[in-house]
């Protein structure tokens, strides 16, 4: 196992959420990294489990997010970094639907 173990990624969406993906690349292309801040407004259930409306924070490697959130309407906020390093923001607003 390498140090750190490394998350494993989940080949498809968890039961009951919906894959979410975004690609976030530079002018010239390159990928670029850093943490995305998803707060969902209403919240949801997943079977007999109540899930309130919470706020996640995600990491951006290698320009791509990629999470599974339950259908909501999402407010997105990311602090990014340019291969260069320059800082650069996102925010977005946008409704996963149940597939």
């Amino acid at each position: 196992m390498p140090d750190p173990a490394l998350p494993q990624p989940w080949p498809e969406a968890l039961p009951g959420r919906v894959a979410y993906r975004r690609v976030y690349r530079d002018a010239l292309g390159r990928p670029m990294t850093g943490t995305a801040t998803l707060t969902g407004k209403r919240g949801g259930r997943v079977g007999a489990i109540v899930v309130p409306p919470v706020t996640v924070t995600v990491q951006i490697v290698g320009g791509l997010l990629h999470v599974d959130l339950l259908p909501d309407h999402y407010t997105l906020t990311a602090a990014l970094r340019t291969a260069d390093g320059a800082k650069v923001t996102d925010r977005d607003e946008f409704t996963v639907e149940a597939s």
